[in-house]
């Protein structure tokens, strides 16, 4: 049985770049860049990610980063997970510091790369594969057209034609498809396409989608 409290896991910039720079504390931002960790789905069932973040060391002089010296440890941390599975299923596509502003693109072959590289819980799938593997499906889930109107295990079984999608991340997720179903710790928005999990709720996050 897997743990369904795992905590969220950090931002894969806030894990690679402590190798690189020392004590880290945000600041304000100082560019256009929505800041924030961005998660988006392709229909062969890819994950690309969006991370930009602020960050200024403590007492640090004036062009302290080093994009090379980012880049390179994103890259070996990347290369180092693909020759662990034997495949390239984990692409760098950008890593750039700019006016204090790191972003980093990347993508990966599937959920479960997303999940094993990040240490995160990144699920999407049929709902009998999901009991299978041994996630809790046992849950109650409320329409996001009709908070009254919920479904259960059986119901969530039976939507062979919907994707069910649970984790524990809490940024933001672009669905390749809409919102049908929620569980009441996410929060939904642009037409149904776009969800966020409460970060303060220490449960998994269930979305139904279609």
């Amino acid at each position: 049985m897997r743990n369904q409290n795992q905590s969220s896991p950090k931002m894969v910039i806030s894990i690679l770049a402590l190798a690189v720079m020392s004590v880290m504390v945000s600041c304000g931002s100082k560019s256009e860049e929505s800041e924030g960790t961005f998660i988006s789905f392709g229909k062969d069932g890819s994950v690309q990610s969006r991370i930009v973040e602020s960050f200024v060391p403590e007492n640090a002089p004036e062009n302290y980063y080093d994009e090379e010296e980012l880049q390179q440890s994103i890259l070996s941390q990347a290369a180092s997970y693909n020759r662990n599975t034997g495949n390239g299923s984990i692409t760098v596509e950008k890593v750039e510091i700019k006016d204090d502003m790191a972003l980093v693109q990347m993508s990966y072959a599937s959920a479960e790369d997303y999940a094993s590289f990040n240490k995160a819980v990144l699920f999407v799938g049929e709902a009998s594969k999901a009991e299978a593997e041994g996630y809790e499906i046992n849950v109650v889930l409320s329409s996001i057209k009709d908070a009254n109107e919920t479904v259960g295990r059986a119901d969530i079984l039976a939507m062979k034609d919907a994707r069910l999608l649970i984790t524990n991340v809490s940024d933001g997720i672009v669905l390749n498809g809409k919102a049908l179903y929620v569980s009441e710790n996410v929060t939904v928005s642009g037409d149904a396409k776009t969800i966020v999990r409460n970060a303060e709720d220490n449960g998994l996050a269930y979305i139904i989608f279609k």
